[in-house]
C-alpha cells in the first residue's frame, strides 16, 4: 500500500542555507529591527510559513544564523590539549576577522543590552552550549592531569575568549592575528600547565 504524501509542498533544503544567508545580510544591512521576517522571506526567495515551520520567532532565526556563521567555534574533539585550546583561539580570531561578521557583531551588541528574549535564546543557542563544551573539555584535561591541579577551568575559559573579544571591540587596540593568538595561549599556558 502506498504511503499518502504529506500534504504542502515538500521542504526544499536549500530553503534554511537561503533563510540563514538572507538573514545574515540583512543583519549586516538594516540591523535587527530591519531584518523582518518579511524581509527575510523576500530576500530567501520563501513563503514566511517558510520561515516560521523552521523557527517560531524571529530571535530564535537569528541566534541561529549567528551560531551557523560562528560555527568554527564549536568546540572539537582530539588528544592533545594545547593544539585544541590554539585551534580554538585561531578560529576566534578567525571569526572576529570576518568582514560579515564584524558589520553583525554591534548589531547583536546592541540588541543583547536591549531585548531580553533574543539574550535568553541567543545564550541558550550559541553563548552557552559552547563555553560548556569548553568547560568539558577543561575539566577532562584537569582530570587527566594535563592542567595544574588548582586549576580554575572557567577563568581559564574566560582567560581564552576574554582577550580576543576586548581586541576586536572599536576601541583603537591592535587587531588580533595568528601571532597573537599563539602568544595569548603560551602565556595562558605557563599558569596552567602541571
Amino acid at each position: 500500500m502506498a504511503r499518502a504524501r504529506p500534504r504542502g509542498r515538500p521542504r526544499r533544503a536549500s530553503a534554511r542555507t537561503a533563510i540563514v544567508d538572507a538573514t545574515l545580510e540583512l543583519l549586516a544591512e538594516r540591523g535587527f529591527q530591519g531584518a523582518t521576517i518579511e524581509a527575510i522571506a523576500a530576500r530567501a526567495g520563501v513563503g514566511r510559513n517558510t520561515i516560521y515551520r523552521r523557527w517560531p520567532s524571529k530571535e530564535e532565526l537569528i541566534a541561529d544564523a549567528l551560531h551557523e556563521l560562528t560555527a568554527e567555534l564549536d568546540v572539537q574533539e582530539g588528544d592533545d590539549l594545547r593544539a585544541l585550546l590554539l585551534d580554538w583561539i585561531r578560529d576566534f580570531t578567525r571569526v572576529f576577522a570576518d568582514p560579515l561578521f564584524g558589520r553583525i557583531f554591534p548589531v547583536v551588541l546592541g540588541e543583547l543590552q536591549n531585548n531580553p528574549v533574543f539574550a535568553r535564546v541567543y545564550s541558550e543557542r550559541v553563548v552557552r552550549p559552547r563555553y560548556e563544551a569548553l568547560l568539558e573539555l577543561l575539566n577532562r584535561a584537569l582530570e587527566a592531569g594535563e592542567l595544574r591541579r588548582d586549576a580554575d577551568v572557567e577563568q581559564i575559559a574566560d582567560l581564552l575568549a576574554g582577550p580576543p573579544f576586548i581586541r576586536f571591540l572599536p576601541v583603537g587596540l591592535p587587531p588580533v592575528t595568528e601571532q597573537y593568538a599563539e602568544e595569548l595561549l603560551a602565556t595562558i599556558w605557563r599558569g596552567i600547565a602541571p
